[in-house]
């Protein structure tokens, strides 16, 4: 709040600087690098927060935040001869570094496209083993867990006017390139998170 109070008064904002909130649903696994799916089942979460965008024309800027996000994995599987499934859920700040760029179609709507990178501090972790349909254990793996995570961003979807901001409604797919689990080096993060963001 007192970040926007101050980003208000400068002579620029609202024209080539905007502050904004962002939401969705952050859709998530883990898989080798190269992969972007490796077909097993998909976890879901929360994923927002803030977004500074600047705008060097109306056509392409740069943008960032602080964004939380619920990642994971499920696998699905048999062990001592029962149904089993494990959860892995880790939940992670994120900040990205993005170059924007749009064009016009339709009125004042415009398709976006962003592609850049991030990085992640894990702020939460927690594994979950249920056995046919009755959760079992539910324990924290910060041990086993990298605190810090970075990638590869990009995405896109269509901005249009809302008033005097802008709101925008897409997509980000998150490649992560480096390890997350100790235990299994090869695995990285891979992430959807479908969002609604609004500029003021």
């Amino acid at each position: 709040m007192i970040a926007l109070v101050f980003l208000s008064t400068l002579p620029f904002y609202g024209q080539k600087l905007r502050l904004g909130v962002t939401a969705g649903l952050n859709v998530s696994t883990l898989s080798e690098p190269g992969n972007l799916y490796d077909n097993e089942a998909l976890k879901t979460g929360f994923g927002g927060g803030l977004e500074i965008k600047y705008a060097f024309n109306e056509t392409f800027g740069i943008r960032s935040g602080l964004v939380y996000e619920q990642k994971g994995f499920r696998k699905d599987g048999e062990i001592f001869h029962h149904d089993e499934k494990i959860t892995g859920m880790y939940h992670y700040l994120t900040i990205p570094l993005l170059i924007e760029g749009s064009i016009p179609v339709t009125g004042d709507a415009r398709l976006y496209g962003v592609t850049g990178l991030y990085s992640g501090f894990r702020c939460y972790s927690e594994n979950a083993l249920t056995f046919e349909g009755t959760e079992s254990m539910t324990a924290p793996d910060e041990e086993n867990i990298n605190s810090t995570d970075w990638g590869w961003t990009f995405g896109g979807g269509v901005q249009t006017s809302a008033g005097k901001h802008q709101m925008q409604i897409g997509f980000r797919y998150s490649l992560g390139l480096s390890e997350v689990l100790e235990s299994q080096p090869d695995d990285r993060n891979k992430s959807v998170l479908f969002g609604v963001t609004l500029l003021f």
